[in-house]
């Protein structure tokens, strides 16, 4: 499925989405002012691993479009910017009532959150469990959403300092930075010198 075809399966899951639909969000803690920004789908999907696919007959679930400035690195040059208008990498369903339950349309994304650019001593980056906890914050901060180590370590890895939920939370990020991957030997190329 191609960014076009995301985008139509988000806009007709919008169309299909009322008002009262929004509630289990707010009973959740997720402000208004996030639902607008953020503007969550209603819909009903079937899981299938790490993706899932619509179905009108599947489980109750909210979808967000996952939205990037850059494909490469969760930093923006605007971060409330990008939430509202980057590009729609992907598309991510959840529910409040399962809130460490979630699944990518494609498995493309592996975060969620713009954030601040990474450099001259940048404010510390929040990381949050789960999406519903992001939402929670105003989409502030990120989330790691790929379960893959080597993706976790390079988003984490580049940035500034890390605000983690808890002391256990803590513990889960700084294994996944210590881990040691193995890298290639670097070799000197040996000058031969003319005769």
């Amino acid at each position: 499925m191609n960014a076009v075809g995301l985008v139509e399966e988000y806009h007709r899951a919008l169309l299909a989405t009322r008002y009262d639909d929004l509630h289990p969000l707010i009973a959740a803690g997720v402000t208004w002012e996030t639902i607008a920004k953020i503007v969550p789908a209603n819909t009903q999907i079937t899981l299938g691993g790490a993706t899932y696919e619509p179905d009108p007959d599947g489980g109750a679930a909210y979808l967000i479009p996952v939205r990037v400035d850059n494909p490469l690195t969760p930093e923006a040059a605007d971060p409330p910017e990008a939430v509202r208008s980057g590009a729609i990498i992907d598309l991510l369903a959840f529910h409040p009532a399962h809130p460490y339950r979630w699944a990518l349309r494609r498995d493309a994304a592996e975060w969620l959150g713009p954030i601040e650019p990474q450099y001259l001593d940048p404010e510390p980056v929040e990381v949050w469990r789960t999406p519903l906890r992001w939402l929670q914050a105003g989409c502030h901060g990120l989330v790691l959403l790929s379960s893959e180590r080597e993706s976790q370590h390079r988003i984490l890895s580049g940035l500034g300092s890390i605000v983690a939920e808890d002391h256990h939370h803590a513990a889960e990020l700084r294994s996944v930075l210590n881990h040691s991957w193995s890298t290639p030997p670097v070799i000197v190329r040996e000058v031969r010198r003319a005769a």
